[in-house]
C-alpha cells in the first residue's frame, strides 16, 4: 500500500482522451500494474491504457495525484465515490461528472461540464471552468443533485442548468444564462452574472453578488438580510476560504421573484450597498 498514487503525463495526446477510469476510491484495491492497464478510449483513435499515456507511480491508495498538461484527458474523477484526487495542471471535459464523494481538487482551468450531475462530496477548481459547469447531459432533466462545486475562477454558459439540488459557487465572472431552469438549489456568483441568468427558474436560489441582468420575467419584491446567504456565505468562506467580504455576508440584497414564465418560485438575490 502506498501513501499516494501518482499519475504523470508522458506527452499531451493528439486527441481528447476519456480517462473516467481515474477515480481514488477505485484505485484503493488495486496494484500498480492493475492501473496502468485500465482503459482509455477516444473517438477519433484507437483504444490505449492508463500506461501508454502516464507513468503511474504507487497502488492501493484512495489518494490519488494526476500531473501534466491535462486540457486533452477528459472525465478524470467521473463518478468517484471517495478519496481524493488532485489534479495538477489544465484538465479537460467532465472533471468529477457524477461523483457522489469525496474530494477533487483541479489546480489549473477545466473543460465543459465540470460538476455535470454531481450527486455529492466537494471539488474544488481554483481556475475557470467550461460551458455547463454542474449541468445535464443533453436531453436529461436534472443536473447536479448534490455536493459542492467550487470555482474560483470564471465559468462558461449554463453553469448551474437543471440543478435539483446543491451548492455552487463562481468567484469570477458568470457567463450567460446560468441557472437556467433551475429546479433547486443555489448558485452564488461573485463577479456579474451575463444576461439569461434563472431563465425559466423554477425553484432555487442566485445569489449576486457582483450585480446581475435581471431578466424582465422577474418581479421586485423587496429588501433585505436572508439568513440563509449569511450562512451559506459564512460556511465558504470558512470551509474553502472564498473571496467574500464581510459587508456581503452581512448586507441588503434586493429580491426578485421568478421566473414569472414558469411558477415563479425562484430568486435571484442581488447584493447592494444602498
Amino acid at each position: 500500500m502506498s501513501d499516494q498514487i501518482v499519475l504523470t503525463l508522458r506527452s499531451i495526446p493528439s486527441a481528447a482522451r476519456d480517462a473516467g477510469c481515474v477515480a481514488p476510491d477505485r484505485f484503493s484495491s488495486m496494484s500498480e500494474h492493475e492501473i496502468a492497464g485500465l482503459e482509455v478510449w477516444s473517438e477519433s483513435e484507437r483504444r490505449g491504457t492508463l500506461g501508454d499515456y502516464f507513468t503511474v507511480r504507487g497502488e492501493r491508495s484512495a489518494r490519488v495525484r494526476v500531473e501534466g498538461d491535462l486540457s486533452r484527458v477528459d472525465a478524470l474523477g467521473q463518478g468517484m465515490a471517495g478519496g481524493e484526487l488532485s489534479l495538477i495542471g489544465d484538465a479537460g471535459a467532465g472533471v468529477g461528472a457524477r461523483m457522489t464523494d469525496g474530494r477533487l481538487l483541479a489546480e489549473g482551468n477545466t473543460g465543459a461540464e465540470t460538476g455535470r450531475e454531481m450527486r455529492g462530496g466537494a471539488l474544488i477548481v481554483s481556475g475557470n471552468a467550461g460551458a455547463n459547469a454542474g449541468g445535464a447531459r443533453p436531453g436529461a432533466n436534472r443536473g447536479m443533485t448534490g455536493g459542492d462545486l467550487i470555482i474560483m475562477g470564471s465559468s462558461g454558459p449554463g453553469a448551474a442548468a437543471r440543478v435539483r439540488r446543491g451548492l455552487i459557487f463562481i468567484g469570477g465572472e458568470v457567463a450567460e444564462n446560468a441557472g437556467q431552469t433551475m429546479i433547486a438549489g443555489t448558485l452564488i456568483a461573485v463577479g456579474r452574472l451575463a444576461p439569461g441568468a434563472g431563465r425559466w427558474m423554477k425553484r432555487g436560489s442566485i445569489v449576486a453578488l457582483g450585480g446581475a441582468d435581471i431578466s424582465a420575467t422577474y418581479r421586485y419584491a423587496c429588501t433585505y438580510q436572508p439568513p440563509h446567504v449569511r450562512q451559506i456565505l459564512t460556511y465558504l468562506r470558512s470551509r474553502y476560504g472564498v473571496p467574500v467580504t464581510p459587508a456581503q455576508v452581512g448586507g441588503n440584497f434586493r429580491r426578485y421573484s421568478g421566473d414569472l414564465a414558469e411558477q415563479g418560485k425562484g430568486e435571484i438575490l442581488e447584493w447592494t450597498t444602498a
